[in-house]
């Protein structure tokens, strides 16, 4: 009868080399799985995405804003900005001439029914010889009454050669735009200026 040892009933300890191994496994599996999770969710995200119209995202996601437009060539600059909550107008700087012309459309009727004007050279001191003006426009609330309409929108023209700018604003009266009434009259002068003022030195104390 043949001596067994009891050491052969014992379990073996892990070597070195066994434990490496099976750690090697276990990272390798966690690594799939992260990997699988990461593409699963990336699917998921791009098909919802998919499904959603990019206009409606931006919709929702900015604010609606008005905005102008100016632009200037040789002989002429145009420029825009909102008269009523319906229409723009259409500002138009003869160089030559400096006839300053406000034209507003009428949507309901698809027509340009209100228009205004001013030759700007006098309030510039261009003269007849004409100028080298820049035109934009901007916003101002002024007080509104049935005698002294008023629209939203202020033009500022400027004369480079010289410095001299001035501020026009629009009679329009809106409660005429929905009955299809025509309009026109002469823009307002609110106010002048210089990019190149005369220093009172006397008032700099």
């Amino acid at each position: 009868m043949s001596h067994v040892s009891e050491t052969s009933y014992l379990p073996l300890a892990d070597t070195p080399e066994r434990c490496c191994s099976l750690s090697s496994v276990v990272m390798t599996s966690l690594t799939a799985i992260a990997l699988l999770g990461i593409c699963s969710a990336a699917y998921v995200m791009g098909r919802s995405h998919g499904n959603s119209q990019p206009v409606d995202r931006w919709e929702h996601a900015l604010p609606l804003i008005n905005a102008s437009a100016a632009v200037s060539s040789d002989r002429y600059s145009l420029a825009t900005g909102d008269v009523s909550d319906e229409a723009e107008g259409l500002f138009v700087l003869d160089h030559n001439s400096g006839l300053l012309q406000c034209s507003v459309i009428y949507p309901r009727r698809g027509q340009f029914l209100a228009k205004f004007s001013i030759n700007v050279a006098e309030a510039l001191g261009t003269g007849a010889k004409g100028g080298q003006y820049m035109m934009v426009t901007g916003r101002a609330q002024f007080p509104r009454a049935s005698n002294r309409p008023a629209a939203s929108t202020l033009v500022y023209v400027m004369d480079s050669a010289t410095g001299n700018y001035a501020c026009y604003g629009i009679p329009f009266d809106h409660t005429m735009v929905p009955r299809n009434l025509p309009q026109q009259g002469v823009l307002v002068l609110i106010a002048t200026g210089s990019a190149n003022p005369v220093i009172d030195r006397d008032n700099l104390r």
